[in-house]
């Protein structure tokens, strides 16, 4: 295989929930878009982020690629494969961490390894692997454990057969900093065996950290899919300027077609966010004498919410 392979290919999904029904005048039902149009592509031996706020279509989208739900529109391949027709062929090479991440209560650790790897044969060297490095006592009933060790134990059993596609959910959701970078380190470490991985995260830190591309969902649709490094050198800066005499008035830097915002930060020195294309506003500083000037990338949550707002 080579690392140009699509993996997932995603395209004109459509999903729906409901209807709108009204009857003798009163509305009874209510139709939902959980996903309109929605195309984007997953490469091999990359790790894509799936980005959103709640409701945005994150969660309808990774369902309808799992074939948990119903779509009306649009096609779906995982590996090449219908993932409605060949849903089982692609679940045996699929790990999968929900958001929403519900255990047995009365198995513990150990049992529930057993227990999965009854449909999917487990790596055992891998699976040492994961015992040494997150740190949850697998002899403990799942209903004794606390969130963040319950997650642990979901991290497991999605990676023990060492899968060579994962689809992650909210994948460190209620880990310490210590297991969270452990569980980043394995990522990535899969990454480069050439395992895919697609992850959605509210943690725009950790998307930064290991994510290769990604995708921003709104209201259904898809509005972005970029790389991050260009998405973070690219389309947002952060620029701090002082000067040693007359200070620009707000309002003739606001101007400017790239500077989405302009504040002081004190009298002499002025903070601008400015998105892609920074010298126009470089021509109208050299009208003005500066004492310092620092560009530096916005980060990634600063990106998202100039998305959203």
């Amino acid at each position: 295989m080579s690392s140009s392979e699509t993996v997932l290919e995603v395209s004109n999904l459509t999903k729906v929930y409901g209807r709108d029904l009204e009857i003798a005048g009163r509305k009874l039902g209510r139709r939902v878009v959980g996903a309109q149009d929605v195309s984007f592509s997953v490469r091999r031996g990359e790790i894509f982020g799936f980005l959103g706020p709640n409701g945005a279509g994150k969660t309808t989208t990774m369902r309808a690629i799992l074939d948990y739900l119903h779509i009306q529109e649009g096609t779906i391949t995982v590996f090449g494969m219908d993932h409605h027709r060949d849903a089982l062929k692609i679940r045996s090479r699929i790990g999968y961490v929900p958001g929403d991440l519900s255990l047995y209560d009365n198995f513990n650790g150990n049992e529930l390894i057993d227990y999965f790897g009854g449909f999917r044969p487990v790596n055992s060297e891998y699976l040492k692997e994961l015992r040494s490095v997150f740190r949850v006592d697998l002899t403990l009933n799942v209903k004794a454990l606390s969130s963040g060790n319950r997650q642990q134990v979901g991290l497991i059993l999605a990676l023990a057969s060492k899968p060579d596609f994962l689809i992650l959910d909210e994948p460190t959701s209620g880990l310490d900093p210590l297991m969270a970078a452990n569980a980043h380190r394995l990522l990535k470490e899969l990454k480069a065996e050439g395992k895919t991985i697609f992850l959605s995260s509210h943690d725009l830190a950790e998307v930064q950290a290991v994510c290769d591309r990604i995708g921003i969902i709104k209201e259904g649709r898809m509005i972005l899919v970029e790389e991050v490094e260009n998405l973070v050198s690219k389309f947002l800066q952060n620029v701090r300027v002082s000067f040693t005499s007359e200070v620009p008035p707000l309002e003739t830097l606001e101007a400017i077609d790239s500077v989405i915002s302009a504040e002081a930060e004190d009298e002499d020195t002025l903070l601008l966010k400015v998105k892609e294309d920074i010298n126009e506003l470089l021509k109208v500083l050299t009208n003005y004498e500066l004492d310092r000037l620092s560009i530096e990338d916005a980060t990634l949550e600063e990106i998202f919410l100039q998305y959203y707002e």
